[in-house]
């Protein structure tokens, strides 16, 4: 049920993004959350349920996302912590869960390492865009509350829902025919025709319009992606 994530959460994440200066400042459960994530074997994740195994790996990117970031504050962006001599921030293997590494090497994984070895292929959902949060403005918005088994569908179709019907990150203009989209659809396109043979029928479908007939001759483009923090501050700010 991830308990001390959902409290954490709870805790630090606002609707204009993540409280890291409190959260730097106050890592107990987050470093607590992230021990028992970390212990968990490959033989018990492997005797969980689908929506076990797959709430977990989205909640511990999510997590490590979170340690990252407090871990380094203050910081512009996430992409700033990669850099020239260790390359892309995704590649860093950086979470010490190295018995999960699809490749067997045990070596530690990264966060690409779970989103395109793990979550992508052995899930094959492309809700999973809008649930993983890569601390940036530009990232459809961190849930407040962990993703659990029970209410993962539910949880899942909401947070698709909220990030496309979101005027900041996707405009959906029926009055003009055009689609201008988060570049996540652009980036992972496959996965969203995979399912449903298009973006704009991907729209059509999890966007929660009441009008979805003039969406298969929409004009589709990308809007430009803000790698900023999805910084709220801290409480006395």
């Amino acid at each position: 049920q991830h308990p001390l994530l959902d409290e954490l959460l709870a805790e630090f994440v606002t609707p204009s993004g993540v409280r890291y200066a409190d959260l730097a400042m106050d890592r107990g459960k987050l470093d607590r959350y992230l021990s028992v994530v970390q212990s968990v074997s490959p033989t018990e994740l492997a005797s969980w349920t689908r929506n076990q195994r797959y709430a977990f790996w989205i909640n511990t990117y999510n997590a490590h996302i979170l340690a990252l970031i407090a871990a380094n504050y203050p910081v512009e962006s996430i992409r700033d912590l990669g850099g020239a001599v260790f390359g892309q921030v995704w590649d860093l293997e950086l979470i010490p869960m190295g018995a999960h590494n699809p490749d067997g090497s045990g070596d530690n994984l990264s966060f690409g390492d779970i989103e395109h070895e793990i979550l992508r292929p052995d899930f094959q959902d492309a809700r999973v865009h809008a649930a993983i949060n890569c601390a940036s403005e530009s990232c459809p918005p961190l849930l407040p509350e962990a993703f659990v088994a029970d209410r993962l569908d539910t949880q899942l179709t909401g947070v698709m829902e909220a990030f496309l019907g979101d005027p900041s990150r996707n405009l959906i203009d029926r009055a003009s025919g055009h689609l201008q989209l988060s570049s996540i659809f652009d980036w992972f396109a496959e996965d969203f025709e995979l399912e449903e043979g298009s973006v704009q029928a991907y729209v059509a479908r999890h966007g929660g319009l009441e009008s979805t007939d003039w969406l298969s001759d929409a004009k589709l483009s990308y809007l430009d992606y803000s790698w900023a923090l999805n910084d709220a501050g801290g409480a006395g700010e």
